[in-house]
């Protein structure tokens, strides 16, 4: 009897003991942030929205993630156009709503976080938030192909490819790119690319290609 009450003391102590720690690291953590650390911030705001280490409070995860964005972290800043948009709640975003989110992405974008990139680049060749601007489409697509995003670099190799006027090696440099990323797709679309160019355009892709691959293959993101 008594050694049953002496380990439920213990196992109290403990339990008090690793409240108190965890009370003790969020505490910490929550005197950072009001210093202004926007990574910790964000770190605050995840693990208040998604219940980690602590019970969740999502209002009060927004605000920490909030304070992130506007002290220019990336990553909030993107996380936070989904929560402007309302990304939990099911309902169908204001045109205010979707222009706020915007400009969290445009900053995101700026501030070369890769989600954001290829999501700006979307928004610009759809036109449905934004107006539609091939050329700043162009610009963030390629921007997310140096990035080393795969899918960028074939949207990339195929503008090079079938628009007119464009330089036909550029098109398939990237595509021999995101091959080299593993993408079998543009295994095919570099040979047939490559059979379509004249002896020169050959010797120049190949060049290209190497130039290319050694510049943004290694950027393959996981």
């Amino acid at each position: 009897m008594i050694l049953s009450i002496v380990l439920m003391v213990i196992l109290v102590v403990l339990i008090v003991f690793i409240i108190n720690r965890k009370s003790i690291k969020i505490k910490i953590l929550e005197e950072e942030a009001e210093k202004g650390n926007p990574e910790t911030q964000l770190a605050l705001g995840l693990m208040f929205y998604s219940g980690v280490q602590i019970p969740v409070n999502k209002e009060k995860g927004c605000e920490y993630i909030k304070k992130a964005a506007e002290n220019g972290n990336a990553q909030a800043q993107y996380l936070y156009s989904g929560i402007v948009l309302g990304a939990d709640s099911g309902n169908t975003p204001s045109k205010e709503q979707l222009l706020e989110a915007a400009s969290w992405i445009q900053k995101a974008a700026d501030g070369g976080f890769l989600a954001a990139v290829t999501t700006l680049a979307n928004m610009y060749a759809e036109g449905k938030i934004l107006q539609k601007d091939s050329k700043k489409a162009q610009h963030y697509f390629l921007k997310a192909a140096e990035m080393g995003d795969i899918q960028s670099q074939l949207t990339v190799a195929g503008i090079y490819h079938f628009s007119i006027g464009m330089d036909r090696t550029i098109g398939y440099a990237w595509y021999k790119t995101a091959e080299h990323n593993g993408n079998e797709y543009a295994a095919e679309a570099s040979a047939k690319l490559y059979e379509e160019l004249s002896d020169e355009d050959k010797s120049e892709a190949l060049r290209k290609s190497d130039e290319y691959i050694s510049k943004y293959a290694g950027k393959k993101l996981s």
